[in-house]
């Protein structure tokens, strides 16, 4: 099935988590955080419906997040904000909540 069909079909496409932060500097630091714990991320333009420091996100799987947030807390590691990306809903536009550890 292609992306478009997905899209059409009403079918959520893909779920993300992106983390924001205050300078270029964190965000690509935490780009080499996760390669070096084999996580696989992406730094990624920030999104225009969301407000940070720097114009550059780290993007990643949201079946990660629980361990990102470990991997953060041991390195004494800073990010600004966090959400969740959702690609569905028949639109080509991502729906952008805030991520809450607490449900």
């Amino acid at each position: 099935m292609r992306v478009d069909d997905e899209i059409q079909s009403g079918k959520t496409l893909k779920n993300y988590v992106i983390y924001t932060f205050s300078s270029s500097s964190q965000a690509m630091a935490s780009e080499i955080l996760m390669e070096r714990s084999n996580i696989k991320s992406r730094l990624v333009p920030l999104l225009p419906e969301i407000d940070a420091g720097c114009g550059l996100a780290l993007r990643l799987d949201i079946k990660f997040s629980k361990t990102v947030e470990e991997i953060f807390e041991e390195n004494k590691f800073q990010y600004e904000n966090r959400y969740i990306v959702e690609y569905n809903n028949k639109s080509r536009k991502p729906v952008i909540k805030p991520y809450d550890l607490s449900r």
